[in-house]
């Protein structure tokens, strides 16, 4: 059994937030969902959660405005991107100097969510 940990999971694409959702709750992690990047800076304050994982490409808010929002919010937030998409890569290098812990590509292995939440939080 894990130890209350408590992740938060940004994407607009329902499939993917359902599944990993469940497939984390069935590991024991309290998890906190979240459909666009401002809801996910907004669920951030108010469940200071242990580890994100952000979509960079969301409504609202993209991934890298929701990371640098979190960050000013939060310097310590432990964030992994997860995007589907090619990436901006002059943005993944700032936010990489920012902290960021990684960045995953769609499609994932859920084994590889669990070894981040392992090693990080």
């Amino acid at each position: 059994m894990v130890e209350n940990k408590v992740i938060l999971i940004a994407d607009d694409d329902l499939d993917v937030l359902e599944s990993t959702q469940y497939m984390l709750l069935d590991e024991g992690y309290e998890v906190i969902t979240a459909h666009n990047g401002a809801e996910a800076v907004n669920m951030y304050k108010k469940h200071n959660p242990d580890i994100v994982f952000l979509d960079i490409r969301m409504p609202i808010l993209n991934g890298y405005e929701a990371f640098f929002d979190i960050k000013r919010y939060d310097s310590n937030a432990k964030i992994v991107f997860i995007t589907a998409f090619a990436i901006d890569n002059e943005k993944t290098e700032k936010a990489k100097d920012t902290g960021l812990l990684d960045l995953l590509h769609k499609p994932i292995e859920f084994k590889q969510i669990i070894n981040i939440i392992k090693k990080h939080s």
